[in-house]
């Protein structure tokens, strides 16, 4: 009887046509690796067409069966790059670009992809949010993220392989960077996002790229693709971590930290193995190397050229230190290209500057042109904010004010109205808008099925009804807040912005604090959900003030972090915001705790010199700190000069030569 049956099931299988048993399997492998927060917010009939048209370019596109089945899975047919909002771009780009790239090599294909991406977008700094690609291509602008994440879309939407990959943080610089890598009869290439050139492999970023310690990307299922040796020297540091006795530590954390934006930010971080040792490739520039075990934590600088290096945790909570380091970053043998010369003589060069004016054209012809200001910021979605502005709801003002400029270019009408359900106490503390998360309406939905609550009941009611599950979210995206209420169940970050969400639905001041954590007002008073680690609320404060200097350059930062769990987490605060600073120096009150005060002096040539103070801020007190920039007369490397305004400062380090 089984075989008889096993015999049906395999005769039906292979009558299938090859279409629809191919859409079952890639359907199910989106299913298998696919996060969380994507699963709960969009439904299977979305996916269904996205592999549809994902399998509709395998066929039709002439590169399309040349594709290895790995390559197919994981750069052609999933949907989401990066972080963004998730949408119908893949069908509205085939129908646009599958036309113009007939009779094209794959090369050559890719070379026009990038070309008609340059028509739709050009690069304009932005918040951290990540717009959809549609919103990208009809706003016509975007940071490098959005940039890349758009030009993968378009090239996966016609069958090419292509990934993001991006710098976290450069090393000689206060910034990062994004940009795409294409693979192409049978070989990863890589370009600028939306900034074509003449050939692959190239882009104004290469000689940034060659002083990188680490560039990355990520396949489906979430593993990390180290590419840093694609475009520079790269070693391998070895690191072992033991106690005082000098017996390996298992299970250590061990963050490989770089600075930049005036901290120490984890490149990586990686566990140790039973012999107490982890690895991390990177590139030829100095780190530090944050180790936390056993309620210990230690911290040591890797220069360079080191490739092994033992630690031992030594400070525990409530530890006091200070720490000053000369930090050198990678040289390279390329020359940094002059970003103000315009090519305007090249076939290239001219072919871009008809696309500047195409994006000109489209922009004039699709935005509005009067004189409001909001209409003028929404751009392409400036008929929905008129709209809405038309209806004259007298909490129109008060909703606008919680929308960041981004929100304006893509907010849709029905979260405008679903704000306007929100009382003032609620729109006065954020609106609708808590973090970076997508805009989608709540407040109506949880109005209807959420009793009025006091703070301290709405607290109690997500510490009971909202399960905590940090598996299968990669990408820490967040799940909505509908998603949320009826799952019950979702990462950490989810399940703090869903209490300030939820909190606001009925009515009461809310935000997250600085280290993302949701704070309900009650009166005068500030709760939180318990901690899931202790299960005691972190309510206990202090007060921290701190004496900074009256002119602070262009080339310092400061970062507050607190420690947790034995590492250093920034608390989400501008250090060159001048209110931010005008605070700090009046006092702040923060949960009590320990507390890393970094401050940092950039060279000329990108070196960095640090200062690093370790304190405790005690409930119910304050403390003040200095906060203190260290000077140098001359560049760590050499042969580079300083600014006018650090000449009259002493040495403090000199770089060897390389």
């Amino acid at each position: 009887m089984k075989r008889t049956m096993l015999a049906a099931f395999v005769f039906a299988a292979m009558s299938l046509p090859l279409s629809a048993q191919t859409e079952a399997e890639s359907l199910a492998f989106l299913y298998k690796n696919m996060s969380t927060p994507d699963s709960v917010d969009y439904p299977k009939s979305y996916w269904q067409k996205q592999v549809r048209m994902a399998l509709k370019a395998r066929s039709q596109m002439a590169w399309g069966r040349s594709v290895p089945r790995w390559e197919f899975e994981h750069f052609v047919l999933p949907v989401r790059v990066n972080n963004e909002a998730l949408d119908d771009a893949r069908e509205i780009i085939y129908k646009e670009l599958a036309p113009r790239l007939k009779g094209l090599t794959m090369e050559q294909a890719a070379l026009e992809v990038n070309h008609w991406c340059h028509e739709k977008v050009s690069y304009r700094p932005s918040d951290g949010r990540t717009s959809a690609p549609l919103a990208t291509m009809r706003n016509s602008i975007g940071r490098c993220g959005e940039e890349s994440t758009f030009t993968v879309s378009a090239l996966r939407a016609v069958g090419i392989p292509a990934r993001q990959v991006y710098c976290p943080r450069w090393a000689h610089t206060d910034d990062n960077h994004a940009w795409v890598e294409v693979w192409v009869d049978g070989k990863w290439r890589f370009m600028g996002a939306c900034e074509p050139e003449a050939t692959l492999d190239k882009g104004w970023f290469n000689w940034a790229a060659s002083r990188a310690m680490l560039i990355r990307g990520y396949d489906y299922e979430g593993h990390e693709i180290a590419t840093t040796a694609t475009y520079a020297p790269t070693k391998t540091l070895r690191v072992r971590v033991v106690d005082a006795q000098g017996a390996p530590i298992a299970n250590a954390t061990v963050d490989f930290r770089l600075y930049n934006y005036s901290e120490f930010y984890p490149l990586s971080t990686v566990t140790t193995d039973a012999e107490g040792r982890a690895a991390f490739t990177t590139g030829y520039g100095d780190l530090q190397v944050w180790v936390s075990a056993k309620g210990k934590y230690g911290v040591k600088k890797a220069d360079g050229y080191t490739t092994e290096l033992t630690i031992t945790p030594c400070y525990q909570p409530g530890s006091a230190w200070v720490e000053e380091y000369d930090w050198h970053v990678p040289t390279t043998v390329l020359e940094e290209p002059d970003r103000s010369i315009v090519d305007t003589v090249s076939a290239n060069g001219r072919r871009l500057v008809a696309e500047d004016k195409i994006r000109t054209a489209y922009q004039q012809a699709a935005f509005y042109q009067g004189d409001n200001e909001v209409l003028k910021k929404a751009r392409s979605n400036w008929r929905v904010m008129d709209k809405f502005l038309k209806e004259k709801n007298p909490k129109a003002s008060m909703v606008l004010q919680g929308l960041s400029e981004k929100d304006l270019r893509d907010v849709t009408l029905d979260v405008l109205h679903d704000a306007c359900l929100l009382n003032d106490e609620a729109l006065r503390s954020g609106g609708v808008r808590v973090s970076t998360e997508h805009l989608r309406p709540f407040v109506g939905y949880l109005q209807k099925r959420l009793p009025k609550m006091t703070a301290q009941q709405w607290i109690a009611w997500v510490e009971k009804h909202i399960q905590v599950d940090n598996a299968n979210n990669p990408k820490q995206l967040f799940v909505s807040v509908v998603g949320v209420y009826n799952r019950r169940k979702c990462d950490a970050r989810s399940r703090e912005l869903f209490t300030v969400a939820g909190a606001r639905a009925l009515g009461m001041r809310a935000m997250l604090d600085p280290l993302g954590k949701a704070m309900v007002a009650d009166g005068d008073t500030w709760l939180r959900l318990a901690d899931q680690q202790n299960a005691e609320p972190q309510g206990a404060q202090g007060v921290l003030k701190l004496d900074v200097p009256a002119q602070v350059m262009y080339y310092h930062g400061y970062t507050i972090s607190q420690l947790v769990d034995g590492r250093p987490m920034p608390l989400d605060y501008a250090d060159d915001d001048p209110t931010v600073t005008e605070k700090f120096r009046k006092g702040l009150n923060l949960p009590a705790g320990d507390y890393l005060l970094t401050t940092g002096t950039r060279l000329k040539g990108g070196d960095v010199l640090t200062h690093s103070v370790m304190f405790s801020l005690k409930a119910g007190q304050t403390t003040e700190v200095p906060v203190y920039f260290r000077t140098s007369s001359r560049s760590v490397k050499s042969d580079l000069q300083l600014d006018d305004s650090e000449k009259n400062a002493s040495a403090t380090s000199v770089q060897s030569a390389q």
